[in-house]
């Protein structure tokens, strides 16, 4: 349990009962002074991460800063759920029993750019709002607080814990840390302190949704998931537990995506093709250009999705489900990146011949269904 106490003026704090005197949830409203405010309250039920840098936040530290001692009144202030409150003796105190449950809902930008000025000897209050006994409502208030800036649907996803399926398979893989499962999320790699570069929750979607066999067959291609990462993610949500079958084989499905990335342009030149006069390829004359999206390997050449989704979802083909584990698993036990090396070369002189027919435009490629059928059969006729 987290523990955290506010100095408040006796005549500034409120406690506000339910109009339906359900005995069960109750408000609290008091201002406390910007020094006073105690740095750690728990984060996680805040549905985004803040990102300080952002024109919002820059408003709210500008009129905290100004001092003009108006800041409780211009500013929303800070919700918080908890397990308890307390006053006595001119003294809040919050009890946070479950930090899945209770801390941040709104207000996570205000409470960060506080605690950045609470030794500055500001003249400034803050207004808190704490709600008790609404912890099986918790998704619906923070989706219905955090309006001033649109939260997306991934980080509701994310606040709801209906992202756990996708963990659960991906948890061990080298770019776990990296994954934008909300809002603005950054983190920093631990040895340089620079900020790691994020990939977006929905790809993540996006790329297992392809291999979908329930959905997706020889003759129903996941096209959308070049096109709209958003209707992958929708479509993931309608059932998030049923991609739990998937946990045995997504991490192959990342460490091939790594492979047809670094080695796309090299199978296709082995075939007499050049692929870096391509004007998407990026080459510079042997120069790294860039690192793999997943496994962050230097490349000389770029492969732009357009390409990639195509090659990849072909490999669904290998997929088979298991009725006795309920999980899908791999055409023979034969792991995908061996296929992927007995048919690369055909594969991607097949895909570079297409683009070149319809004027070397990756979005239009992967857009187009009939490469989509193409990539697939091609895979699927492997010995």
């Amino acid at each position: 349990m987290i523990t955290k106490t506010f100095k408040v003026k006796a005549n500034t704090f409120r406690k506000l009962e339910d109009p339906f005197d359900n005995g069960k949830s109750k408000k609290y409203v008091f201002f406390c002074k910007v020094g006073d405010v105690p740095e750690g309250i728990p984060m996680a039920t805040n549905p985004r991460e803040q990102k300080l840098t952002s024109a919002v936040a820059k408003a709210i530290e500008d009129s905290l800063c100004s001092n003009d001692r108006n800041f409780h009144l211009k500013n929303r202030g800070i919700v918080v759920s908890a397990g308890k409150v307390v006053f006595k003796d001119q003294r809040v105190t919050i009890e946070f029993d479950d930090t899945a449950l209770h801390g941040n809902i709104d207000g996570g930008h205000t409470y960060k750019i506080v605690c950045k000025h609470k030794d500055d000897n500001l003249d400034q209050y803050v207004q808190f709002e704490v709600m008790t006994g609404v912890e099986d409502i918790i998704e619906d208030l923070a989706r219905a607080r955090n309006t001033s800036v649109q939260v997306d649907e991934k980080s509701m996803a994310e606040l709801a814990n209906k992202f756990d399926p996708i963990k659960e398979g991906l948890e061990g893989m080298p770019f776990y840390q990296r994954i934008a499962f909300k809002q603005n999320q950054v983190e920093t790699d631990d040895e340089s302190g620079k900020n790691l570069k994020m990939i977006d929750a929905r790809e993540i979607v996006a790329i297992i949704g392809m291999f979908d066999t329930e959905k997706f067959d020889d003759k129903s291609q996941p096209t959308q998931a070049y096109s709209s990462k958003a209707k992958m993610l929708s479509m993931y949500l309608e059932d998030p537990e049923r991609y739990r079958k998937f946990v045995n084989i997504s991490p192959d499905i990342f460490d091939l995506y790594d492979a047809i990335e670094t080695e796309f342009a090299d199978a296709y030149n082995s075939m007499g093709g050049r692929y870096g006069r391509k004007k998407y390829a990026g080459y510079k004359d042997g120069a790294v250009i860039g690192k793999s999206k997943f496994c962050q390997k230097e490349m000389t050449y770029k492969v732009p999705d357009g390409l990639m989704y195509p090659v990849l979802a072909a490999f669904r083909s290998r997929v088979v489900y298991n009725s006795d584990t309920e999980k899908y698993e791999w055409k023979n036990g034969e792991e995908p990146v061996k296929v992927w090396e007995r048919c690369k070369r055909e594969l991607t002189n097949k895909v570079m011949t297409f683009a070149g027919s319809i004027g070397d435009n990756p979005n239009a490629v992967g857009k187009d269904t009939n490469i989509w059928d193409l990539a697939y059969m091609t895979v699927m006729l492997q010995k």
